[in-house]
């Protein structure tokens, strides 16, 4: 009974999580990279539902909505000029990002979009590492050491570059935090 009971609740909060990744909310955000699809309808489309959506949901880059649709039609047909004809997002910020006065709004709206696959893909995999460092050890030890091991096994071909005796060099170095007893 022990085994079904931790099945049923081990299922259940994979729904939860699927539930959560792939609301409703979550979905209507990643229809704005239709506008950057040179197959879809909305192709720099100024009149794309999702992208006044887009715009409130990110309001803290204070995207101006009235200056980023202008510049769509602007920005198809300098891509159009340049005989671009199957762009990716790579390739409009490359031609865009050459005149970054004239795009500025729709070169910030795409920096966002660039970096929300990316953001998504981290979240997961610092999930995943922390079964990696899962143990006994894990769960007796503080948060903030949690917290930095996860960085680091999150980050490791950041970490494989430092230099552990240069590290323990500098930490050598710091101020002597041990008191005497007497």
């Amino acid at each position: 009974m022990y085994g079904f009971n931790f099945t049923l609740a081990n299922n259940f909060r994979f729904v939860q999580q699927l539930e959560t990744r792939f609301s409703e909310k979550n979905q209507e955000l990643f229809k704005i990279f239709q506008i950057f699809d040179y197959t879809s309808l909305y192709y720099f489309n100024p009149k794309c539902p999702s992208l006044e959506f887009f715009i409130d949901h990110y309001k803290y880059f204070e995207i101006n909505k009235i200056k980023v649709k202008s510049e769509f039609s602007s920005a198809k047909a300098l891509l159009e000029h340049k005989h671009i004809l199957r762009p990716d997002l790579e390739m409009i910020v490359d031609v865009l990002i050459e005149l970054p006065s004239s795009f500025s709004e729709t070169i910030k709206l795409m920096h966002i979009i660039k970096t929300l696959p990316i953001s998504t893909a981290s979240n997961e995999r610092f999930f995943s590492s922390m079964k990696n460092v899962k143990s006994y050890i894990r769960t007796s030890m503080g948060d903030e050491r949690l917290s930095d091991l996860m960085i680091i096994n999150v980050e490791k071909d950041e970490a494989n570059k430092i230099d552990l005796n240069k590290a323990v060099d500098d930490f050598g170095k710091m101020k002597n935090r041990r008191y005497p007893l007497f």
